[in-house]
């Protein structure tokens, strides 16, 4: 079986709504250096740790379970020259064993503790200063029509506005001290992203067993984006101390 996200995420150099500007930025409010010790939880294929290694010439342990991604993070790794900066370590978040660190990330992928709240509850133990990304509803209640289906809407009915949201953060025992959130262009070139990798995978596998799927999935979300979600979803990285 092909994994979906490996098909529409083959364009993404980092995997969230967010920019290269933005992960620096994010490097500086951690206070990142040669000396930091970075844990990136479900890293993908490790744009950020790519990022934050060129720029502050941090160290980085990423642990992300999907075997697509640890492989095109270990070909991207060696490609700049940052084996020595990066280590990719292939094992499910929820089992790995962590250490101690000068800052944490999860950026975009809570799910791998169960949500937010579980997520800094686990992490804050692992470092002085985390980072989160998490999506949060810049319009509330949403506008009439506005609906998902399956996973997405699922993960949609957790979602909050924005005050709340650092609200549910700080629960889990930590202070947010800053917050990044995505621009429009950032949203759009993520989403967008999307759809030209699965024109390109549709169009090189016309014949594979789940081309319609994927293309009813895709349209579906597209449409989604387009009717409403552009308009009222947002995403911020949030910066806490522990």
């Amino acid at each position: 079986m092909t994994w979906w996200y490996a098909v529409v995420e083959a364009r993404h150099e980092l995997q969230n709504p967010t920019s290269p500007e933005k992960i620096r930025e994010l490097g500086a409010r951690l206070d990142l250096g040669p000396d930091s010790h970075v844990l990136d939880i479900a890293s993908g294929k490790g744009g950020p740790a790519l990022l934050l290694a060129e720029t502050f010439g941090c160290r980085l342990t990423c642990v992300e379970r999907a075997p697509e991604f640890v492989a095109a993070a270990r070909e991207r790794t060696a490609a700049a020259g940052l084996e020595d900066r990066i280590e990719i370590v292939e094992a499910d978040a929820a089992t790995y064993e962590l250490g101690r660190y000068d800052a944490a990330l999860c950026l975009g992928a809570t799910f791998a503790y169960g949500g937010l709240v579980p997520t800094l509850e686990r992490l804050r133990g692992a470092a002085p200063l985390l980072a989160v990304g998490e999506p949060y509803w810049r319009e509330w209640p949403l506008p009439a029509g506005a609906e998902g289906d399956g996973e997405e809407r699922v993960a949609e009915e957790e979602f909050l506005p924005l005050s709340e949201t650092i609200e549910r953060a700080e629960s889990a025992g930590v202070r947010v001290v800053s917050l990044i959130a995505s621009s429009q262009d950032d949203w759009d070139r993520y989403e967008s992203l999307h759809w030209l990798a699965l024109d390109e995978w549709l169009a090189a596998n016309p014949d594979h067993p789940q081309a319609e799927e994927f293309r009813v999935r895709g349209a579906a979300q597209r449409a989604r984006y387009l009717a409403w979600e552009r308009a009222v979803l947002g995403w911020a990285i949030f910066v806490c101390r522990s």
